[in-house]
């Protein structure tokens, strides 16, 4: 799919020629022109970035100029808008958070804010990209809604705010994608946005429709046909009758992207008892006491991780439905899915180490053929040695914390 993040976009916005280098200033509801054909998104670009980059080039520090810092907390103010159209902004414009580790607070219209949301009938939807809206004089919007009422369906709001505050996190348009590979009727991609209302040049259609990011400035993922950030094209403008509707939700692979790049913190992971029980001369183990409880109880075999921590692997559990038996392993080809010899596999016990740590402690592993086979699990080389009890060492299983 996806997105790159930060190049600043010239897509859809005729830009005021009267800005000049020194001054930051937002594109108004009546710079941009209301396109009666269809709501487009209109970007809104900050005039330098125009000046310094007219071919749609850039360099890498700009990539990390317009993303925000990880885990930063980004304030929101609204200018206008009554309560109803202000909720349904925060109510789908938190479906990023769910993905990205960020943060969106909301403050009264006389403090400061990193985005400044404005509402009105221009007809023309837009926001400045990134960390961008922080450049823009506080007085003036970083982002604005230009067709919503009270009478907006949710769709209408998820498709329009949704793909708002994905410009606001520094993504781009999915069209432009280096991945992207739409075969363009160019006369006809030319013909319809130079028509009304837009009066697009030629020049301005190749840079906000024809032309593609390079690869070695973008983070993008494979061209995505579902993301909320693609626009919508009618099937006469491309030579193979390729089109795309309006999409109104995240994509799966815009929740991928936007949690790789805002990575959330993963979980501390917790260090869990490995119990072992016997139950009729076949062991059976788990980091789960509830399992089982005090039945069949034999003891602990040391601890292991919850989730995976650098440097461990999972413990897969096996059990075999024809003769009981059941086996622990760090290796997945040994029985990968199971399904061979009545092997049937039940998940991860949790995480040990494949080789010796501090404080770790191995756990030696054992097998017993005949009516009732059984994998046998110890710390205490000695338990079965030497062929006790039938067992034939199979070497070390793994290494868990004492």
């Amino acid at each position: 799919m996806k997105n790159y993040f930060n190049l600043f976009f010239i897509a859809c916005v005729l830009f005021l020629s009267s800005c000049s280098d020194e001054s930051i200033n937002p594109v108004s509801s009546t710079d941009i022109q209301s396109n009666a054909k269809e709501h487009l998104c209109l970007d809104a670009i900050v005039p330098e970035d125009l000046l310094e980059n007219p071919k749609l080039t850039t360099h890498g520090a700009l990539l990390k100029s317009k993303k925000w810092e990880n885990g930063q907390t980004i304030t929101i103010k609204f200018l206008n808008g009554n309560a109803f159209l202000q909720n349904k902004v925060k109510q789908f414009a938190n479906q990023w958070m769910q993905y990205a580790n960020l943060k969106f607070v909301y403050v009264n219209a006389n403090q400061s804010a990193d985005i400044r949301i404005n509402f009105d009938n221009s007809g023309g939807s837009w926001s400045y990209l990134g960390t961008d809206s922080k450049r823009i004089d506080q007085s003036k919007p970083s982002m604005n809604f230009g067709w919503f009422n009270n009478s907006t369906p949710d769709t209408e709001f998820s498709r329009t705010v949704i793909h708002e505050f994905g410009h606001a996190l520094g993504l781009i348009h999915e069209h432009q994608n280096p991945a992207a590979n739409i075969q363009w009727n160019k006369a006809k991609v030319y013909s319809y946005y130079g028509g009304a209302p837009n009066y697009w040049t030629t020049a301005q259609v190749d840079n906000n429709i024809i032309n593609k990011y390079s690869s070695t400035v973008t983070n993008y993922s494979s061209f995505d046909s579902q993301s909320i950030m693609l626009y919508s094209f009618p099937a006469s403008l491309t030579l193979n009758g390729w089109s795309s509707g309006w999409n109104t939700a995240l994509s799966a692979t815009d929740k991928n992207f936007i949690s790789q790049e805002y990575p959330k913190p993963k979980p501390s992971a917790e260090l869990r008892n490995l119990y072992r029980y016997n139950i009729n001369a076949q062991h059976f183990y788990t980091s789960n006491f509830a399992e089982l409880g005090n039945r069949y109880y034999e003891g602990v075999l040391g601890k292991v991780y919850s989730q995976q921590v650098s440097n461990t692997l999972p413990i897969y559990r096996y059990f075999n439905s024809i003769n009981g038996d059941r086996l622990s392993t760090l290796n997945w080809n040994e029985l990968k899915g199971g399904g061979q010899g009545g092997w049937r596999y039940e998940g991860i016990t949790g995480y040990a180490y494949q080789s010796a740590q501090p404080n770790t402690i191995p756990v030696y592993r054992y097998y017993k053929g005949g009516n009732k086979p059984d994998h046998f699990y110890t710390i205490n080389s000695s338990e079965v040695a030497g062929g006790k009890y039938g067992y034939q060492a199979e070497g070390i299983a793994f290494y868990v914390v004492r």
